[in-house]
């Protein structure tokens, strides 16, 4: 009577597994953004920047074609960016003007629009 249970058991497991892993995260929300993700790689329209205002600060994250995410803070009394989260630092481009920010993350990198970090979420 055991080995029947178990044989029972295994199929519903492997059953509520395979539903689990078929089960695709949602399109993220907010404006597509050039980033260059990985060493080696051009810049594409490819990722998602999705915000949201925290009293001085306007906090991004930035979607990844592959599912991965990067946090980023914006200080509207500084006008500068960081890095929200995570180990690597946020090393500004010397591209960067009035008009674009240009930034790298570790190996990624980032192309932005400066009036989409300026404006505020609603």
């Amino acid at each position: 009577m055991k080995p029947m249970f178990l044989r029972i058991f295994s199929a519903a497991a492997a059953a509520l597994f395979a539903a689990s892993c078929g089960t695709e995260s949602p399109v993220p929300q907010g404006s597509d953004i050039q980033c260059a993700i990985g060493a080696g790689v051009e810049l594409e329209a490819v990722c998602t920047l999705e915000r949201s205002a925290e009293g001085e600060s306007v906090s991004f994250l930035i979607h990844h074609p592959d599912g991965g995410f990067r946090r980023i803070e914006y200080d509207t009394a500084t006008d500068q960016i960081g890095v929200g989260d995570g180990a690597d630092a946020l090393k500004v481009s010397e591209e960067s003007t009035a008009e674009i920010a240009v930034f790298a993350i570790g190996e990624d990198r980032y192309r932005i629009p400066s009036e989409m970090l300026r404006t505020q979420p609603q």
